[in-house]
């Protein structure tokens, strides 16, 4: 998985070499899972957001049409319902995609699509459950540019199935931030 990630950062930057608009960004923001059995066990059934950590890449070919990949981290902790033992989460996403952007402004808007590869991990005290699986992707947004510095507000939804278990999960879901880089 490494090595497609290294050859994907590999393209993306020798095409921003031959065609000039090459951005890269570190965001952080909220994340809301979709699945009620993750709000339950590690919010209490409440709609609270989880803290997630990322960042992008993405070039711009040509008239507002761009490719762009990144990645977000999620972690949290929480009570198994039955044992209420702790427990622990991490959702890793990196995706990829077709990004649409105005850039006829300092303020861009855009829209984006993309495929994913979800990494889920959970651990407790009943053991280790890791898995892995494609899933989808949907950004909309809005760009502020000051020279090579950039300012990216972003939304996006992801939804991608997993049955680890006996229980199938969605580890996508809201995903709601702010994004700071630059633009060259």
């Amino acid at each position: 998985m490494k090595r497609i990630l290294i050859f994907c950062l590999a393209i993306v930057l020798f095409s921003s070499l031959a065609h000039g608009k090459f951005l890269i960004e570190a965001k952080g923001g909220y994340f809301l899972p979709s699945d009620k059995n993750f709000k339950e066990v590690y919010d209490g059934g409440k709609y609270t957001e989880w803290i997630s950590y990322g960042g992008e890449i993405g070039i711009t070919l040509g008239q507002g049409v761009g490719l762009w990949a990144g990645g977000s981290y999620f972690n949290k902790k929480g009570k198994l319902t039955l044992t209420e033992e702790e427990t622990t989460l991490q959702i890793t996403p990196v995706y990829g995609g077709i990004k649409f952007r105005s850039t006829k402004s300092n303020v861009s808007p855009y829209l984006g699509v993309g495929v994913g590869y979800f990494q889920y991990k959970e651990e407790n005290r009943l053991g280790k459950i890791s898995k892995a699986d494609i899933g989808y992707i949907g950004q909309a947004g809005f760009i502020i540019r000051a020279g090579v510095i950039i300012i990216d507000f972003q939304a996006s939804y992801s939804y991608c199935k997993v049955k680890p278990v006996d229980v199938e999960a969605n580890l996508g879901g809201f995903q709601a931030g702010i994004g700071l880089g630059f633009e060259f």
